[in-house]
């Protein structure tokens, strides 16, 4: 029996570590206007965020050569939409943390992890500038959010139409759930 390549374990963490730190910081995000005492919690996790994918992009970088290939053909519309998808993931995980950080800067604040370290000042005191911020910061989220259901979406047209499942492909856990292969020609 013949398995579909896998993702390498550290690519899988830190796929489902980001995925996890997104999605809840996401649904905190939406609730400060009714909780603002999650500000703090919700600035923590941005920046680790932040650190997240700066060490997703160098560990994507390092692995390269042992990631799988595409399930799509490459040259195919869902081939670039893929790459274009998993592209902007990764700018939109930086450029949110990095707003939220400027925001933060704009509106007299630093950006604190955990109350262990603070992030250094970028931007002086400016009322506009922490609008300008805080809306691109806002925008950005949301296009992140979709841009999660296009992937999500993505990997359910592959097992709803094609048969793929390619979950256990980035799957951090034991081949048991490795997909069946298919006995099609």
């Amino acid at each position: 029996m013949r398995h579909k390549p896998r993702y390498p374990l550290s690519i899988s963490l830190l796929h489902w570590l980001l995925a996890v730190a997104l999605i809840g910081n996401l649904v905190i995000g939406w609730l400060l206007d009714d909780h603002e005492e999650l500000i703090a919690l919700h600035k923590s996790i941005g920046i680790a965020i932040l650190g997240l994918a700066l060490i997703r992009i160098a560990n994507r970088l390092r692995m390269r050569r042992r990631l799988p290939p595409s399930i799509n053909v490459a040259g195919s519309p869902s081939y670039f939409a893929e790459k274009a998808v998993h592209y902007l993931l990764l700018v939109l995980m930086l450029a949110i943390p990095m707003l939220g950080w400027l925001k933060t800067n704009a509106a007299g604040h630093v950006a604190s992890c955990f109350g262990v370290f603070s992030l250094p000042t970028l931007v002086p005191k400016s009322h506009e500038l922490s609008q300008l911020f805080g809306e691109l910061h806002a925008l950005t989220a949301y296009g992140l959010a979709t841009l999660m259901g296009l992937h999500v979406l993505a990997a359910v047209a592959h097992w709803l139409m094609n048969s793929e499942n390619v979950l256990p492909r980035i799957s951090p856990l034991p081949g048991r759930l490795r997909p069946k292969v298919s006995t099609r020609n």
